[in-house]
């Protein structure tokens, strides 16, 4: 059991998902790597990789594959928006953690997507640590992601507009029709032209007993 490791280092967004199917003549070793991780591990859960932003702004990759890792930087939100939106559709997770620093050295054994994304942030794990386990470890710690990434909002301004005129209109008819009833219960005469509501008509209202 590793001791409490104090933070250190930035927000990096770890995201869980299924591997790409390997192109058609990809070698033997690649489909059986696909077959073994289909076959072994929950839907969704296959390969794990981490985003974070960059100091000057856009975004920095880090995605591990079994042959080499890719360390790669975005400009825009671009593909954090398309990662968020396929864990927002079930087709994975994405937790949002801070690198820490472990309070002692941690044998990572075999070199998997786990073992580099774990050793990335500092999390501690296991030889068959899967991609779910460390998923479920990293959600005890994880940091609220709207702070740091959210979605655009949509513009509705021209509506919000619409309905307050609306409601200025409606609120000065009120009024109006208010100050005609105050007349009439005043006893200023028995009949009294009023505007019906949204319409835009008049009628006639009598008073019994007015004066």
């Amino acid at each position: 059991m590793l001791r409490s490791s104090p933070v250190v280092g930035p927000v990096w967004f770890v995201a869980f998902c299924d591997p790409d199917q390997p192109p058609r003549g990809a070698p033997w070793r690649d489909r059986l790597l696909t077959w073994a991780l289909r076959a072994g591990l929950k839907p969704g859960f296959r390969h794990c990789y981490a985003l974070r932003r960059g100091r000057a702004g856009g975004w920095i990759l880090f995605n591990p594959h079994s042959a080499r890792t890719d360390i790669l930087e975005f400009p825009d939100d671009s593909y954090p928006e398309r990662m968020f939106a396929d864990a927002a559709v079930g087709r994975g997770a994405v937790v949002a953690v801070a690198a820490r620093r472990p309070a002692t050295w941690v044998p990572r054994g075999c070199a998997t997507c786990v073992t580099a994304v774990a050793h990335l942030i500092g999390a501690p794990t296991r030889p068959w640590t899967t991609p779910f386990a460390l998923y479920r470890h990293l959600k005890q710690e994880e940091f609220a992601m709207g702070g740091m990434f959210s979605t655009p909002k949509a513009d509705t301004s021209a509506a919000d507009a619409a309905t307050a005129k609306a409601q200025a209109e409606a609120d000065k008819l009120k009024a109006k029709n208010d100050a005609a009833l105050r007349n009439l219960k005043a006893g200023s005469g028995g009949r009294s032209l009023l505007a019906f509501s949204g319409t835009g008509e008049t009628g006639v209202k009598t008073t019994l007993g007015a004066g």
